[in-house]
């Protein structure tokens, strides 16, 4: 039972550091879209803000790292922190994956280190079924 807690504890924490580092502007968790919207609204009433409208404009355009659901059974936790920490080197050479990865490196994981363990912690736990939008093209080399 303490172990069944500290782990929904842990997920929780994970999917709140997701939104507050915005994460989600990059990422979706297809399987877990109504929690990180839950998640989004307790975090911009908090901070005492609305989630600006070009915001979701800019979510819904920017999707190019795609669906995390099921990241914890294709990427193991120390490649998961190491792409989080320098995502950069891990894009593939063509032109246009070049172009996302500055993109990606500016937007890479700038909380601070016990963040981005329990981050790691909530993403290997993401081990539901494949959900990238038709389409998607992945930049990130095998």
């Amino acid at each position: 039972m303490i172990v069944w807690s500290q782990e929904k504890k842990a997920e929780q924490t994970g999917r709140k550091i997701f939104v507050e580092n915005r994460c989600y502007t990059c990422h979706t968790i297809i399987k877990e879209s109504t929690e990180i919207e839950t998640e989004k609204e307790l975090f911009a009433k908090a901070k005492g803000v609305a989630i600006k409208e070009d915001e979701e404009e800019d979510e819904e355009e920017g999707k190019k790292g795609g669906d995390l659901s099921n990241v914890g059974a294709q990427r193991n936790p120390k490649w998961i922190k190491d792409v989080s920490k320098d995502p950069k080197s891990y894009f593939k050479d063509d032109t246009e994956c070049q172009r996302l990865a500055k993109k990606k490196y500016r937007k890479r994981f700038k909380g601070s280190e016990k963040e981005l363990d329990i981050l790691v912690l909530y993403l290997s736990s993401l081990k539901y079924e494949e959900q990238q939008e038709e389409g998607f093209k992945s930049c990130l080399k095998e």
